[in-house]
């Protein structure tokens, strides 16, 4: 059965074994460097840390090749049973990031403690009832010790789950004081429906016609960019949005740090958003739907609008714009929330879990 967090919780600060002492780690994770999304950004930074602490760390991933001969950790991209079985022999806890049904099975021949780091919702709420393939992903969570990456998450699996807020890259976003924020809005994302980048493009119509003609950059790309930009010439927007293409790291830095406001505007399936963070790091008021842990990851730096409301978001950024005044109110709140989410950090929550359950193996 999966372990109850409270108990867990309540023996962490007992344990008797030295958080240093290392630990054979195997991670599997479906999507994975030199994949970019928020998923694979953190459970890249959670095995950097890891390894970085003196853990012996082991990835498989479906993910293709990359260039792995520099990494903290050895990387099996699409291993066969073979391999799978000889690297659950060789660790001493799996750890999966979201429950992946065709890498579980193999635990019934050769048994390890599971912790399962849950970084979204099984299923969609159109076919969480319909699909069998959810049902069984929610099923596993009774039999792992879990891990969820935001208490809206937690809250929507059967099995009982701890929670870590992820964390961001640090090292990677922060304020540069010489970028000049001389533009208005900024979308980052994979540009599909769930995403809800057709919901700002309405939002920005919807204030040309209140007599704002804020600029909106998006970055990222997608199969639905196509019907995008067509909605953005039949709106006459056409001189208001830019599409950046897809950026990364430091070039996606500069962008936010270039930009007053930060749009996260999801439909659903947002398990925390991981780039609501890295926009107030690089000193942004961010708006996000009320989707999923999406709040969470905004905390008081920002606000929130209805999910898919693009009347409910026009007020919000019209109000924004239209007193920047009102800024400070959330950026005063941005140091304390974002040490909260620093990979070391984060990473020392998952260093007390894993801890529990090999003590409770041994």
């Amino acid at each position: 059965m999966a372990k109850d967090p409270a108990k867990i919780a309540g023996r962490l600060s007992r344990r008797s074994r030295d958080m240093n002492d290392s630990m054979r780690l195997l991670i599997s994770a479906n999507s994975f460097y030199p994949a970019v999304g928020g998923y694979e950004r953190v459970a890249f930074a959670i095995a950097q840390q890891l390894a970085s602490r003196g853990h012996q760390i082991k990835i498989i991933t479906s993910t293709p090749g990359g260039e792995d001969a520099d990494l903290p950790f050895q990387v099996f991209r699409t291993p066969g049973i073979g391999t799978l079985l000889k690297l659950l022999r060789w660790s001493d806890i799996y750890i999966q990031n979201n429950v992946s049904l065709s890498l579980l099975w193999p635990i019934l021949f050769c048994w390890r403690p599971v912790v399962s780091v849950h970084h979204g919702f099984y299923g969609c709420s159109r076919d969480r009832l319909l699909s069998l393939s959810p049902r069984l992903k929610r099923l596993a969570t009774l039999f792992s010790t879990n891990i969820s990456v935001s208490r809206a998450v937690a809250e929507s699996l059967p099995g009982k789950s701890l929670v870590a807020l992820n964390p961001y890259r640090d090292d990677v976003f922060c304020r540069i004081p010489s970028i000049q924020k001389d533009r208005d809005l900024f979308f980052v994302g994979r540009i599909v429906s769930d995403k809800g980048i057709d919901v700002l493009v309405e939002a920005m119509a919807k204030l040309r016609d209140r007599g704002l003609r804020p600029s909106l950059t998006v970055a990222g790309s997608g199969p639905e960019e196509p019907a995008i930009r067509r909605k953005v010439n039949e709106l006459r927007l056409e001189k208001l949005v830019t599409f950046a293409g897809r950026v990364t790291d430091e070039k996606l830095n500069e962008l936010l740090n270039a930009h007053k406001i930060m749009v996260v505007p999801t439909r659903e399936g947002e398990g925390f958003g991981v780039v609501a963070l890295e926009g107030i790091a690089c000193g942004c008021v961010v708006v996000g739907s009320t989707c999923g842990g999406l709040p969470e990851a905004i905390g008081q730096c920002g606000r929130t609008f209805p999910n898919g409301d693009s009347s409910a978001l026009a007020e919000l950024l019209h109000d924004l714009l239209a007193h920047p005044e009102t800024w400070q109110d959330y950026f005063v709140h941005a140091k304390a929330h974002l040490d909260a989410h620093r990979p070391s950090v984060v990473a020392d929550r998952y260093l007390e879990v894993l801890t529990h359950v090999l003590e409770a193996k041994d």
